[in-house]
């Protein structure tokens, strides 16, 4: 046999070696299976690092994740990987912090305005157990998106609260959820509100107690339930009728909940009071984060606006709720892909077709006033009662909010990132993460500030930018990798290809 060369035998040791690695390959492809805990050290190595901090994009660099923390970020050559470490290449790609939406529900439906007050208590029982069954599938979705921490923004935390802990023991794959308990009402509000829409008499005690509300009738002893540390922060929802001094929370009621939230740690979340004067009114109180300033109704006075910047407040950008609507009635035929019939039962599907029939309806007739989208929710309200408005008029409110948003932008407002997903016609299948990182571009922003507001400012407002938020050593390690460049395009946060989220890769 004839003398092997040095260079044969070189690759022949080579072959030894891939072939050695081949063999031990899957434990290094692939995410991880429950239950979910750190298994080994990764290194994300390559790419190109967003790290969320200000600083400029990074190449060359390696992210060293051992336990649930991020203990190394350095030019790769400067790093060395432990023995047995999972290495992730992420050459070509973007690596930069998990996603934090600062408004966000694991227990809606798309399909239903939540909650369609007007429904007996058989019915809206039924279509909310149906909900909640969904809420680990939703909390698995938004994973994948690259959600790695949340706001529950609404309640019932009884019905939320379990899911949450299944997911901090690793028994099911989600983001991180913070929770708010559920909405403070008062008692006003709540008797408007339920009057307004004409709630049966047997569904107010479920309403009340065991939906998304939490009806403050004394202040001091129904908050001393969520004084505890499975919420992260309170959040008041306002009348959106114009406050006359009785129908709603006083100043000195909203001063108390404030004070004894912040002597507390919780952070203060107000949904805004959907008038003009209303937001004014907030002018007075200090709050920490405000959802849902961008109306479609009318133009916030600026001077409001600049008001909301100097008192460092933070505000969900929560554009596609707003806007929904209108821009699936330019295309109600978006429906009719796959993404839409696989992830919806017939029962689910056959609603949908009947939203997208309407939706057609209404585009061939835009100067008509409009068949309403979802009719049989007795409230009569612009999009929700028996007659909806023409698709010209949905085109013009959708502006006014976008104004809004821009001229948040233009008095430099701090802004989180929150959808509102799964609210009506806000759809998972839609990526509304990628979609609202896209607006804040199209409205007057960096891209590179869009990622920060998603990110960083996100930890921010749930008062945790020590751990959370960036890629630096010492914090929790929520990673992601996309596969392009959001720099260049924000289509790329639509291809998350990693998930990393307290050390456990999970996509």
């Amino acid at each position: 046999m004839a003398t092997l060369t040095a260079t044969a035998l070189a690759l022949l040791a080579g072959i030894g070696l891939a072939t050695g690695a081949a063999a031990q390959a899957p434990a290094n492809f692939g995410p991880d299976a429950p239950p979910f805990a750190p298994k080994a050290p990764i290194a994300i190595v390559g790419g190109t690092l967003i790290d969320a901090t200000g600083a400029p994009p990074k190449t060359g660099y390696t992210v060293l994740i051992e336990g649930n923390k991020i203990v190394k970020v350095a030019p790769s050559a400067e790093v060395a990987v432990p023995a047995g470490a999972r290495t992730i290449d992420a050459s070509g790609m973007t690596v930069m912090p998990g996603l934090i939406s600062s408004n966000q529900h694991i227990q809606l439906n798309p399909l239903h305005p939540a909650p369609a007050a007007d429904l007996p208590l058989d019915e809206i029982k039924a279509r909310w157990e149906g909900n909640f069954a969904q809420m680990p599938y939703k909390s698995y979705v938004y994973l994948m998106q690259g959600v790695t921490s949340m706001r529950q923004t609404s309640g019932p935390w009884k019905r939320i609260l379990p899911v949450k802990k299944r997911i901090d023991a690793g028994e099911i794959p989600g983001p991180r959820i913070f929770l708010g308990g559920a909405l403070l009402m008062s008692p006003q509000f709540f008797k408007h509100y339920i009057t307004k829409n004409r709630t049966p008499a047997d569904a107010v005690d479920w309403m009340r107690n065991d939906f998304a509300y939490f009806v403050l009738d004394d202040i001091e002893k129904d908050t001393d339930q969520l004084l505890g540390a499975d919420f992260n922060y309170w959040k008041l929802l306002l009348s959106d009728e114009e406050f006359d001094g009785k129908n709603d929370f006083t100043d000195a009621q909203i001063r108390r909940i404030i004070d004894k939230g912040h002597a507390a740690g919780k952070k203060i979340d107000i949904h805004a009071n959907s008038t003009p004067k209303g937001f004014e009114r907030l002018l007075k109180f200090n709050f920490d984060t405000l959802e849902h300033p961008f109306e479609s109704s009318f133009l916030l006075d600026e001077k409001t606006i600049e008001g909301f910047a100097k008192k460092g407040v933070i505000v969900d950008t929560l554009l596609r709720v707003r806007v929904a609507g209108p821009e699936h009635a330019m295309n109600p035929n978006r429906f009719n892909e796959t993404d839409y019939i696989m992830s919806s039962t017939p029962e689910d599907y056959r609603t949908l077709m009947t939203y997208r029939d309407r939706m057609l309806y209404n585009k061939r007739n835009p100067d008509h006033r409009g068949l309403a989208i979802y009719q049989p929710r007795a409230s009569q309200s612009d999009m929700f009662g028996q007659d909806g408005p023409s698709l010209n008029d949905q085109m013009k409110a959708r502006e006014t909010a976008r104004q809004n948003m821009r001229n948040f932008i233009k008095h430099k407002v701090k802004f989180s990132m929150g959808t509102d997903a799964t609210a009506f016609l806000n759809f998972q299948q839609d990526d509304p993460n990628a979609t609202e990182m896209e607006y804040m571009v199209e409205m007057g922003m960096t891209p590179m500030d869009s990622i920060i507001a998603s990110t960083r400012i996100g930890a921010e407002a749930l008062g945790l930018l020590d751990q959370l938020g960036t890629i630096e050593a010492g914090k929790l390690a929520d990673v992601i990798v996309v596969a392009g460049d959001p720099l260049k395009s924000m289509d790329a946060m639509k291809r998350v290809a990693v998930v990393i989220k307290d050390g456990v890769r999970y996509k």
